[in-house]
């Protein structure tokens, strides 16, 4: 399937998330995951969903289960 066409003002605000998530981002920091940056900077500035601000990043949500699971302690009890 042909990638669509994006209009300039998207490309613009992609480049921006962009910029944004690179300043913002640390791994393992929870006030600076993706998510914290979608809920504080990008949403209230853009209005963008969540899964669109990953699209936009170019990160899939299974990737972001895979780290999450890497990174649980083993010998931390589960509820379920």
């Amino acid at each position: 399937m042909p990638k669509r066409k994006r209009y300039r003002s998207t490309i613009k605000r992609i480049k921006e998330i962009l910029e944004i998530v690179n300043k913002e981002y640390e791994p393992g920091d929870q006030k600076r995951c993706y998510k914290a940056i979608w809920r504080s900077i990008v949403y209230p500035r853009y209005g963008i969903c969540y899964d669109t601000f990953l699209t936009y990043i170019g990160v899939k949500p299974s990737e972001l289960e895979e780290e999450r699971a890497e990174n649980e302690d083993p010998k931390q009890l589960s509820l379920f």
